[in-house]
């Protein structure tokens, strides 16, 4: 790799004839925000004599780029997409326009790796316009846009101590620009590269009764542009190796917007597709946005696409052979319609703004692709609901992507359905959800986690997650974790995102709700006592507890026990479901011994029990053992000696 100057005009002067983008650079984004002014910086900078940075080109010859995107068959020539430079910018047709190698006529090529927002720049500044629309004014007028050109204010001069002081280049309309004033004489900066000399330049500066103060700025601004040959410093590679290529414009993009491999892959799609996927794929990402699935980017999709085409998926140049692009654009449209059934089943399962990882939508779509699309069975449903759950509790996608992906390729095509695919996935260890997990997740997982809502949604089935907006809510309000409030405990100074302070809420309530103490919430809400019994019930607290502050240290156990027993209970019995499904099985859904009233009953009742079996000894003992389970908790109710009880007799 070389390094090299040249002049800002022998440059531009090439632009569009020579010097090409990629299709794997960003679109032109420094003119969307014009109070930036950073097309106007960047021209004083120039002026000022500071360095505006290195770029690196790609020399390569026409020859060495594929123009022939029909033609399937894999040849030796680069398969990317170039695009020409924005000359004339306007606000309602931002993108760059395609170009084909084959209406290229010169011989050697400059292909723009780094530099493409200070190029374009340059070029609109020197040769170009911007079009845009008037402050306010209703985007569906053409007459409220304005075409302006990039001038320069010759009788301001900037005072080198103040560096707020910069020269005055301005976007103005032609009308602007003609008009004089004592303190403006607007030079238009493209006509400097007209110019061959400084004769020249006083010549037409006369001409126009310019005072030698402007013609000395004319002269400052030819110099830089048309006659310094050091102003445009450059990297050139030269080697004919895309996958190289792409590494090294990886590494030098670092620092402005990032960039994927996936991007820079694009540019192989791009060229080779005869429709536009390069905006067919910005569509479906923003829609995926749009539906709350923002973590379904152009990685997510490319990789589906790869998969669902039965293409190999790691990202790697050779991966995106022309016979495999074909594929991928022969199943484009059947790809996005099963991806767009599956962000509709997600979000009936409540996963709109609250999924963790892409992939898990590719699982599902590969899955209804293979269906063909078809109408989900109930199972197949509650299958791929345990599946999401477990894939987010254990950021399962998080580590070893392609090695995931290439065994669940393998036990789709081995599954019948998604429920025989899911109970292979559970045999993975990384996958499974056991006591360990539970144990650790009680401590670990905070507000903010992926495993917080598949949690809760465990902890609380019941719930309509397709219609209803639930929030996750703060059962103490957060905002008084702090020490502003005199009745929490030290201890728990900012431990307010445990999993024990969580609920599901529906939106709202918890926006009625905002941060009052819960007491005083619940004498608001639920005055009647037996509704009162009812939430706590329902949130795993004991019916008579208070919720005051003074007791936050018996809630947090409490209640990390109760959810924990649930959780247990809830992974055991599916699991005893699956192996003995001719047994009935009963679950109470929340097995907590609530209040010293209950504990009473449930002693009277064993004791009762244990009586009557005393009173007729050759009745059945399975049935008065069934009779003592049924009684509820009787280790909790102090009756753990019941066992001793029936074997003594």
């Amino acid at each position: 790799m070389s390094y090299q100057q040249k002049s800002i005009k022998s440059v531009i002067d090439r632009i569009n004839q020579s010097y090409f983008i990629p299709d794997i650079q960003r679109n032109y984004v420094w003119i969307q925000n014009p109070k930036a002014k950073k097309i106007e910086q960047l021209f004083d900078s120039l002026m000022r004599g500071y360095p505006i940075g290195a770029f690196l080109f790609w020399n390569l010859k026409r020859d060495d780029i594929e123009s022939d995107f029909d033609n399937e068959a894999d040849s030796k020539k680069l398969n990317f997409q170039l695009y020409k430079f924005i000359e004339d910018y306007d606000v309602r047709h931002p993108t760059n326009e395609k170009i084909n190698v084959s209406k290229i006529t010169s011989d050697e090529l400059n292909i723009v790796l780094d530099g493409q927002q200070r190029l374009t720049s340059l070029y609109i500044g020197l040769r170009g316009s911007r079009t845009l629309r008037r402050p306010y004014a209703r985007a569906n007028d053409p007459n409220q846009y304005e075409v302006k050109y990039l001038y320069l204010n010759l009788l301001h001069k900037p005072k080198d101590d103040n560096p707020d002081d910069r020269y005055m280049f301005e976007f103005l309309t032609k009308e602007e620009a003609s008009k004089k004033t004592e303190n403006a004489i607007w030079f238009k900066v493209g006509h400097v590269i007209n110019f061959d000399n400084k004769e020249t330049i006083r010549i037409f500066c006369r001409q126009k009764g310019f005072c030698q103060e402007a013609i000395d700025v004319v002269e400052d601004l030819w110099q830089v542009i048309v006659k310094d040959e050091s102003v445009i410093s450059y990297f050139e590679e030269k080697e004919k190796n895309l996958d190289k290529v792409l590494k090294i414009f990886i590494r030098v993009n670092s620092g402005g917007m990032q960039l994927s491999y996936s991007d820079l892959l694009m540019s192989l799609l791009t060229a080779t597709f005869e429709s536009d996927i390069r905006d067919q794929m910005e569509q479906v990402v923003q829609r995926m946005k749009d539906d709350g699935f923002a973590c379904f980017g152009r990685d997510q999709i490319l990789k589906t696409c790869m998969l669902l085409s039965s293409c190999n998926h790691v990202f790697k140049i050779e991966n995106f052979s022309k016979p495999n692009i074909h594929k991928i654009e022969s199943n484009w449209n059947n790809i996005i319609s099963c991806l767009y059934s599956t962000t509709a089943i997600l979000q009936g399962f409540g996963y709109k703004d609250h999924l963790s990882s892409g992939y898990i939508i590719t699982i599902i779509c590969w899955y209804l692709f293979i269906k063909k699309n078809q109408k989900l069975s109930v199972q197949d449903r509650e299958a791929m609901i345990k599946f999401v759950r477990v894939a987010q509790m254990r950021s399962y996608f998080t580590t070893s992507l392609d090695s995931k992906l290439s065994l669940i390729k393998d036990m789709l095509s081995r599954s019948n359905d998604f429920e025989s695919f899911v109970k292979e996935m559970e045999k993975q260890p990384d996958f499974c959800i056991d006591t360990k997990y539970l144990e650790w997740a009680i401590e670990n997982v905070k507000y903010g986690s992926p495993a917080v809502l598949p949690l809760l949604q465990l902890l609380y089935p019941d719930l309509d997650y397709g219609s209803v907006t639930f929030h996750i809510d703060h059962i103490y309000p957060k905002s008084k974790f702090n020490k502003k409030n005199k009745s929490l405990p030290n201890e728990f100074i900012g431990k307010e995102n445990g999993l024990w302070n969580l609920q599901l809420l529906k939106g709202i309530v918890n926006e009625s709700k905002n941060d009052k103490d819960p007491e005083e919430w619940l004498k608001e809400t639920l005055p009647n006592s037996a509704e009162r019994k009812e939430y706590l019930r329902n949130n795993y607290i004991a019916e008579d507890f208070v919720l005051d502050w003074k007791n936050l240290s018996d809630f947090e156990s409490q209640r990390n026990k109760n959810i924990l027993k649930e959780l247990k209970n809830v992974f055991l019995i599916q699991s005893q479901i699956k192996e003995e499904p001719e047994q009935e099985t009963s679950s109470t859904t929340h097995s907590v011994v609530e209040t010293n009233e209950e504990l009473e009953k449930i002693r009277k009742h064993a004791e009762d029990v244990i009586k009557k079996y005393r009173e007729h000894p050759s009745g059945d003992l399975a049935h008065f053992v069934r009779q003592c389970e049924s009684s509820a908790n009787l280790e909790e109710a102090g009756l753990d000696d019941s066992e001793e009880i029936v074997s003594k007799e």
